[in-house]
């Protein structure tokens, strides 16, 4: 048999305070859904991981584009940074779990964590873009 490791992922692009002049990045955050939602929610449990933080570079052209070039890059840095979870999702790796054996694993992404405009940016949507949906109750299943 396998296990499934459900894998929730978030971001919030924040300031970094430190003598940065205003630079802002999108640090990204790891933690599996099998942990109980009331503790992976208290700070002091630690169920969160950093995985990586994701630039927000500068460009110098249209704003438009700036905004276009920027989203390339923080998916660009998504690929690269998940490039293992993705592999392990599709074809599965063996994974000590926490009593010591060895279980044979995949881990598919079942969430993704992020504010407004954030959303807008993984999905490729200009902030402009009137976000609307039209579902009845026919297409939503046997209802």
């Amino acid at each position: 048999g396998a296990t499934i490791v459900p894998i929730v992922l978030a971001s919030d692009k924040t300031p970094v305070t430190r003598q940065s002049c205003g630079l802002e990045m999108h640090p990204m955050f790891l933690t599996t859904a099998n942990i109980r939602s009331d503790i992976r929610m208290k700070a002091t449990a630690h169920a969160w991981s950093c995985i990586a933080y994701m630039p927000i570079p500068q460009f110098v052209c249209h704003p438009d584009f700036c905004s276009l070039l920027q989203a390339r890059v923080w998916h660009r840095c998504v690929d690269i940074v998940c490039e293992n979870l993705k592999i392990t999702a599709a074809t599965g790796t063996s994974m000590v779990d926490p009593s010591g054996h060895l279980r044979y694993t995949f881990t598919p992404l079942v969430a993704y964590t992020a504010d407004l405009p954030e959303q807008q940016m993984i999905a490729c949507v200009s902030v402009r873009t009137e976000v609307a949906l039209a579902a009845s109750l026919k297409g939503c299943g046997d209802r």
